[in-house]
C-alpha cells in the first residue's frame, strides 16, 4: 500500500487514529535514547476499538506498537508502525473482590492511582516500580515488571489472574488458568516444556530473583498450559493486553527501614549478601553520585538532612526495608558489624523520603550538569544476590578500562544494579564505549549466568545481545512463539526475535554529529542547572514524572491526560521543531511549537519537581522572545505586558473604567482585539490606590525591630489596596517601620511571562538599582509571589547585575513573619476563632520556597482548623486564563481546588497568597478568597 492508503485504511478503523506531525513527534521517543517516528497514534477506549485499530494497521500493513505511559527505558513503546496508547484512556478500576484478594483494570491504570484505589481496602499491588507515579499496569505486565520488593512479591507476572488480550487478526480473547483459549499455543508450550525442559531448567536455572530476558520460558516450564506466563513479559510482541484481573495483597501491618552507611560501594555489596538471612522486603543502594545529584534540589532537602548526608559523606547506602516484626528485626540489623554508621527509621513520613529519593534516581543522574548522562545499557542486568561481590568487581575493572565513571544503585537485594556510565553520546569517543561497554557487560553477566535484561525489557536497545544470552537451541524456541501468537509479524517486529533492522547504537536521539543547531542567539542564563537553552532542553529524559496525576507537575496534563500537555512532550515537541522533523517553514511559527508553548502556564513546577530540573517556563520564554525580536510583539502581547499602565489609567478614573469594563460593547471589543474570553469576569480598579493611601497616612507606632520595605505589587496598588493596608497593619504592630519602595515600576513578570524579555529587562534594571544603593540590606517583603519569583530568581536568569545580592534580601510576607514569630512567638498576639482556615499556595511560591511556612503561619491563630489545599495549579496563569482560547483549559486545571474548596465546611476561610489564585476561586467557587494579610490582621488583638 501507498502511505495515502495506510493512512485511509487506518483512519476507516472505528478508534480514533492520529496521524498529524504534531502526534508522530510526541510518540516518537519514550524514556529510552531511542527515537522513530510512528505512522500514526491511536488512542483506543476499549478493546474493541483496539481491535478496530489492530485489524486496520493489519490490513494497511503497517507494524502495531502497544504503548503505555511510554516510561520503559529500552525503546519498547516506540516503533515505525502504529502506536497504540492505552494510557490516555483506558483507566477504570472494577470488581474488586475483598475474599478472593482480586481486581479488575484496564491497560492505562496507574500504579498509583490503583494503590490509592486500594488502600481504602487495606490492600496494595506488591510490585512497586519506581516510576509508580506513570507506569501502567499494561506496560508492568508487558514489561513483567518488579521493582524494589522483588524478594518478597516477586514480578508482576506473580500477580496475574487474567489477561484480555487482542491478537493480530483482531480476535479478543481472555486468558489464564480458567480459560482454554489459543489451544494451538498451548500444545506448542506444553510440547516445549516436555522436550526441553531440561535445558530450560539448566539455563534459567533458580536463584535469580528478577526475570529471565526474553519469552518467559522459566515459567512456561513450571506451567506451560497457562498462557499468562508467556505474554507477561512479552514486550508488546505477541499481543496488545488491554486489561487484566490481578491478585493483590494485604497492605504490611507495620514497616521499618534501616539504612547503612559504606565507605566503599565494594562493602556494600558484601554486606548485601551478609543480610539476606534477615529476608528483608527490599535491600537498595543509593550511591555517591545519585546522593550528590540531590544536593540543591528543595524536594530532597528533608530527605538529605535525615541522611545527614552534608555532614557525613558516604560512598554508598544500603536502605534495608522490613515488614512484620519489625522490632526485632531492626535490632538484629543493628547488631550486624556492618557498615560505617547506620540509622533507623520507623515513622512512615520519614520512610517516604528515603523511598522518594530513591525513586527519582534515573531523573536525578540525568539533571547532572555537561554533555556527559549516565547511559542506559547495561543498567538492567542482574545476577544472584550472592555473586553481586564478584560481579561488581568484574565491572568496575570494565568500566576503569573505559576510563568511565558510574552510577551504581538499585536493588541490590535482587542482584540487580541500575549501573548507569557517564557518557557524552555526541563525542565519536565515548559513543564508541557505549557499545564496548555493553558488550562486555553483556559477556560478563553470560559469565554469572544472570540476566541482562532483568526488569527494563529487551526492547531495541539490548534484542542484538538476546541469541547470544539464552543460546541458539533456546533462542529458535522464542521464535516458534513468536510465530505461533503473531504469524504475520505485525506486533513490535524486530524486537526480541531480531531481524537486523534494530542495533543498540542505532536510531538514538543523540549521536556524534548530532547538534542542535539554533535559529536564534539564547540570553536567558539558565543559572540554577545547566547554562544553556540547549543543556536544559536535552536534560528531559522522557521518564515522564511529569505524567503524574498529583500536584502541582503538569497542571495541564492532569487536567487532560494528553502528551502534549506534558513536560515531557512539550520538550519532544520543542526539539522535534528545532530540528525540523516533519516541521514546514519557519520553526518559530511552526503549529507544532505553538502547540507545545500555548498551553504552558509557567508555573515553575517542573523545576522542582522534575528530579531533572526541565524548565519549561525559561524554554518557553526564550523561544517567545526569539520570535518578538525577529517579528514584534503582538497588541495582545503588548497589553498584557503592560498591566501597570492600565492599572494606572484605570485607578485614574475607576468609575468610568469599571462601568466601561463591565459593559457588553467593552467585552466585545476585548474580546476581538485581545482575545479576552467575555465569560471572564476583569478585575475592578480601587478608588485609591495603595501608594496614595500610604502616603496620606500617620502611623505612630513605634518600631524597635527597624525597617522593612514593602513591595506594592501592580494589584495590590491598583486593584486590591485592602491587602497592602492589611499588611502594613500587621507589619507595624510586629514593631517594624513600613516603607515602599520610591519610584519602583513593575516587576516585569507580566512582560516576562509574554516572552517580552527586553521589557522585563529595562524593569528589572531599574528596579535593581533601587534597592543597590541601600546601605542596610533592608528585608524586602512581597505580597504577590509571582513579583517575589521574578525578584529571586528571574532577574538572575536575564543576566542582571546585583540580582542575587538583591534576591537575598527578599521575602514573602507569610516567610518573613514565620520565621520572627518561631523566634519570638509573642511579637504578634492573636484573637482566638473557631473556624476552619484552608490554605492555598501560588505555584511560584511553591517553586522558590518551602511553603510549609503558610500551615505554620494559621495554625498560630487560636482556635482555627487548618487545611492545606495541596491541589496543584489553581489555572489562572496570570493573562493565560483570561484567554477566550484558553478559559476552558484553565477551568479544568482549577477543577481539583474548586471542588475541594466547595467541600469545605460552612464559613470557612479560603487563603490564596497570588492574585491570579484568587480572581479564579472567586470566579469558580461560592466563597471570597482572601491573602494571609488580611486574615492576620483581622485575627490581632
Amino acid at each position: 500500500m501507498t502511505p495515502t492508503q495506510q493512512y485511509a485504511t487506518l483512519a476507516a478503523a472505528n478508534c480514533q487514529v492520529a496521524f498529524d506531525n504534531l502526534t508522530r513527534q510526541l510518540y516518537a521517543t519514550d524514556a529510552s535514547h531511542y527515537q522513530i517516528e510512528p505512522v500514526a497514534v491511536a488512542f483506543p477506549r476499549d478493546a474493541t476499538q483496539a481491535s478496530a485499530a489492530i485489524q486496520g494497521a493489519g490490513h494497511a500493513g503497517v507494524a502495531l506498537i502497544p504503548r503505555g505511559a511510554g516510561t520503559g527505558l529500552a525503546g519498547g513503546a516506540i516503533g515505525d508502525g502504529l502506536v497504540i496508547d492505552f494510557a490516555r484512556h483506558s483507566r477504570w478500576i472494577e470488581d474488586f473482590d475483598r475474599e478472593k484478594q482480586t481486581v479488575r483494570v484496564g491497560a492505562g491504570v496507574v500504579l498509583d492511582q490503583l494503590n490509592n484505589f486500594l488502600r481504602a481496602e487495606g490492600f496494595c499491588f506488591g510490585p512497586d516500580v519506581a516510576t509508580s507515579s506513570r507506569a501502567t499496569i499494561g506496560g508492568m505486565i508487558a514489561n513483567n515488571s518488579s521493582g524494589a520488593r522483588a524478594p518478597l512479591y516477586g514480578t508482576t507476572a506473580d500477580h496475574l489472574v487474567e489477561l484480555e488480550i487482542v491478537l493480530g487478526d483482531g480476535r479478543v480473547l481472555l486468558v489464564g488458568p480458567e480459560h482454554d483459549t489459543l489451544r494451538p499455543q498451548r500444545d506448542l508450550l506444553e510440547d516445549m516444556a516436555m522436550l526441553n525442559g531440561l535445558q530450560i531448567g539448566e539455563r534459567f536455572g533458580p536463584g535469580l530473583v528478577k526475570r529471565w530476558p526474553g519469552y518467559a520460558l522459566d515459567r512456561v516450564l513450571r506451567d506451560p498450559a497457562n498462557l499468562i506466563n508467556v505474554l507477561a513479559g512479552s514486550e508488546g510482541t505477541l499481543a496488545a493486553i488491554t486489561s487484566a484481573v490481578l491478585k493483590v495483597v494485604p497492605t504490611p501491618d507495620e514497616i521499618g527501614l534501616g539504612l547503612i552507611f559504606f565507605d566503599s560501594l565494594a562493602e556494600a555489596m558484601q554486606a548485601t549478601v551478609e543480610l539476606l538471612d534477615l529476608k528483608p522486603a527490599a535491600i537498595e543502594l543509593l550511591d555517591r553520585l545519585l546522593l550528590d545529584q540531590s544536593r540543591g534540589q528543595r524536594e530532597f532537602d528533608a530527605a538529605r538532612e535525615l541522611l545527614e548526608l552534608d555532614a557525613l559523606p558516604t560512598a554508598g547506602v544500603l536502605a534495608v526495608e522490613f515488614y512484620g516484626d519489625v522490632e526485632a528485626r531492626l535490632a538484629a540489623l543493628e547488631k550486624k558489624p556492618l557498615g560505617s554508621r547506620k540509622k533507623i527509621l520507623q515513622t512512615l513520613a520519614q520512610i517516604n523520603q528515603v523511598w522518594a529519593l530513591r525513586k527519582a534516581g534515573l531523573s536525578l543522574l540525568t539533571g547532572c550538569k555537561g554533555g556527559a548522562k549516565p547511559a542506559t545499557c547495561i543498567e538492567d542486568a542482574a545476577v544472584r544476590p550472592k555473586d553481586l561481590p564478584a560481579y561488581y568487581a568484574g565491572l568496575t575493572g570494565i568500566l576503569g578500562r573505559a576510563g568511565l565513571d558510574a552510577s551504581f544503585y538499585g536493588h541490590a537485594g535482587s542482584g540487580l544494579l541500575h549501573v548507569r556510565p557517564m557518557i557524552d553520546l555526541h563525542k565519536p569517543e565515548d559513543f564508541k564505549k557505549f557499545r564496548s561497554v555493553t558488550e562486555e557487560t553483556a559477556a560478563l553477566v553470560k559469565q554469572f549466568k544472570g540476566s541482562f535484561c532483568a526488569e527494563h525489557g529487551v526492547g531495541i536497545g539490548r534484542t542484538e545481545f538476546l541469541k547470544d544470552q539464552v543460546g541458539d537451541d533456546l533462542y529458535l524456541l522464542m521464535r516458534q512463539i513468536k510465530k505461533s501468537f503473531d504469524p504475520h509479524n505485525l506486533f513490535n517486529p524486530g524486537k526480541l526475535i531480531d531481524d537486523g533492522r534494530f542495533k543498540l547504537d542505532t536510531n538514538l536521539r543523540h549521536s556524534p554529529g548530532h547538534e542542535l543547531k539554533l535559529p536564534f542567539e539564547p540570553v536567558l542564563a539558565f543559572a540554577a542547572r545547566d547554562g544553556s537553552f540547549v543543556g536544559n532542553l536535552e536534560q528531559c529524559n522522557g521518564c515522564g514524572g511529569c505524567r503524574k496525576d498529583t500536584p502541582t507537575m503538569c497542571p495541564t496534563f492532569v487536567a487532560t491526560g494528553e502528551e502534549i500537555m506534558s513536560t515531557r512532550g512539550r520538550a519532544n515537541v520543542i526539539r522535534a521543531a528545532l530540528e525540523m522533523r516533519g516541521v514546514k517553514g519557519d520553526p518559530l511559527h511552526s503549529a507544532e511549537l505553538e502547540a507545545a508553548l500555548s498551553n504552558c502556564l509557567s508555573c515553575k513546577a517542573c523545576t522542582n519537581e522534575c528530579p531533572s530540573n526541565v524548565n519549561l517556563a525559561l524554554l518557553k520564554a526564550e523561544l517567545q522572545w526569539a520570535r518578538i525580536r525577529r517579528d514584534g510583539l503582538s497588541l495582545r502581547e503588548r497589553m498584557f505586558s503592560g498591566v501597570d499602565h492600565l492599572g494606572r489609567i484605570g485607578c485614574a478614573w475607576p468609575r468610568l473604567t469599571n462601568f466601561l469594563l463591565g459593559s457588553t460593547l467593552a467585552r466585545k471589543v476585548l474580546a476581538r482585539i485581545a482575545g479576552i474570553s467575555a465569560a471572564r469576569p476583569l478585575p475592578r480598579y480601587a478608588k485609591q490606590r495603595f501608594d496614595q493611601w500610604f502616603a496620606e497616612r500617620k502611623n505612630g507606632h513605634a518600631a524597635p525591630r527597624g525597617r522593612v520595605i514593602l513591595w506594592d505589587d501592580t494589584f495590590v496598588r491598583y486593584n486590591e489596596p485592602h491587602i497592602g493596608q492589611a499588611a502594613v497593619t500587621v507589619l507595624e504592630l510586629a514593631g517594624f517601620e513600613v516603607t515602599l519602595a520610591a519610584g519602583r515600576k513593575c516587576c516585569g513578570r507580566p512582560a516576562f511571562s509574554q516572552g517580552n524579555l527586553g521589557e522585563a529587562t529595562k524593569l528589572g534594571e531599574h528596579n535593581l538599582a533601587l534597592f543597590t544603593q541601600d546601605a542596610d540590606e533592608t528585608p524586602i517583603i512581597f505580597l504577590e509571589p509571582s513579583c517575589f519569583s521574578m525578584f529571586v530568581e528571574d532577574y538572575r536568569e536575564l543576566k542582571l547585575p546585583d540580582a542575587e545580592r538583591v534576591a537575598a534580601r527578599c521575602f514573602l510576607l507569610e516567610q518573613f513573619l514565620d520565621q520572627l514569630l518561631r523566634s519570638e512567638p509573642d511579637a504578634l498576639v492573636f484573637k482566638p476563632r473557631p473556624t476552619t482556615v484552608a490554605i492555598h499556595v501560588h505555584c511560584h511560591a511553591k517553586a522558590v520556597t518551602y511553603p510549609a511556612y503558610m500551615h505554620r503561619l494559621a495554625a498560630r491563630l487560636p482556635g482555627r482548623k487548618v487545611h492545606y489545599l495541596d491541589t496543584g495549579c489553581c489555572g489562572m496563569a496570570g493573562g493565560f486564563g483570561m484567554l477566550e482560547s484558553k478559559y476552558g483549559l484553565s477551568l479544568e486545571v482549577a477543577k481539583p481546588l474548586i471542588e475541594k474548596i466547595r467541600a469545605l465546611p460552612y464559613g470557612s476561610l479560603v487563603v490564596a497568597s497570588g492574585a491570579s489564585c484568587r480572581h479564579q476561586i472567586d470566579h469558580l467557587a461560592p466563597i471570597h478568597a482572601r491573602h494571609m494579610a488580611e486574615v492576620l490582621a483581622d485575627a490581632l488583638e
